[in-house]
């Protein structure tokens, strides 16, 4: 299912206004077979089911189960897009050393430009999720998608300063005024999502390991006098989480899983991990 972003519209004739016609129908094909390719990508995965919403900076394709997608997959499905339209730009290229012309030259500089703004490290834009890739594999998602946040947004204000800054300069740009505003909203409702995602992925987690026949661990120690919800807050995405509990002179005092923390929160709201071993310990006697 393709949707319309409800500032779409006004985006278009805006652009017709200040005189960039001609090209709208091939850029906004180039657009839609650049999403189409992620599509394809994510379905060599196991992935499927999806809607193309489309945005005033491009489109972006929403894809029902990709959020359990690990890092490796992610990255190779959001890269596909990018990596795409270059190749494109590349026998564009090659095609024009042997029948040059001004549609040939546009479809070199439209895949070329969607290419590279598109590994914008920034939310919406495919260079957001592969960042957070990338870092998800070495440090935790929750990390890794702050990290990329707080990078998207400095890159948001930068792009929204640089139109103020042309602005005044009596050079207007107002594609950089939309793609700068686009960009800090994106990330911010990227920052609030990240919750649901770890919840979802809890939720999911035993389904995931029962099609797929194993899932990684990771090993995370913690600090007994720390609550439950610091313990959630720190739950790879993924993986299956188990917890060494240390206490002030770094010596073990117990070891926790995931779903013990997850009920542990269901029953007894937010105390201390050393007062749930406790109230488990007791439980276990009884």
């Amino acid at each position: 299912m393709i949707k319309l972003n409800k500032f779409f519209i006004p985006y278009i004739i805006l652009l017709i206004i200040i005189g960039f016609k001609g090209e709208l129908l091939i850029s906004f094909f180039l657009v839609l077979l650049h999403e189409l390719v992620h599509y394809g990508a994510a379905v060599v995965f196991g992935f499927s089911g999806f809607d193309i919403k489309i945005l005033p900076i491009g489109a972006v394709l929403r894809l029902k189960d990709l959020d359990e997608a690990i890092p490796m997959e992610d990255l190779i499905i959001t890269a596909a897009g990018p990596c795409f339209n270059l190749l494109l730009a590349l026998a564009c290229y090659i095609i024009s050393t042997v029948h040059p012309g001004e549609t040939i030259n546009f479809l070199i500089k439209s895949n070329l430009a969607l290419g590279l703004f598109n590994l914008i490290p920034a939310f919406p834009l495919d260079g957001g999720r592969i960042l957070r890739d990338a870092l998800s594999m070495k440090i935790i998602y929750r990390r890794a998608n702050e990290i990329t946040v707080k990078i998207s947004i400095v890159l948001g204000y930068f792009i929204l300063g640089s139109f103020i800054f042309l602005l005044v300069l009596g050079i207007p740009h107002y594609n950089s005024a939309i793609i700068g505003i686009f960009v800090i909203v994106s990330s911010y409702k990227e920052r609030e999502r990240i919750v649901y995602i770890i919840m979802g992925d809890i939720v999911r987690k035993r389904s995931k390991f029962i099609a797929r026949k194993y899932i990684e661990n990771k090993h995370i120690s913690i600090y007994y006098k720390g609550d439950l919800i610091s313990v959630l807050s720190i739950m790879d995405k993924n993986k299956y989480n188990i917890f060494t509990v240390l206490d002030d002179d770094m010596a073990v005092m117990d070891v926790l899983y995931e779903e013990e923390i997850v009920q542990g929160l269901k029953e007894y709201g937010n105390i201390t991990i050393e007062e749930f071993v406790k109230i488990r310990d007791e439980h276990n006697i009884l």
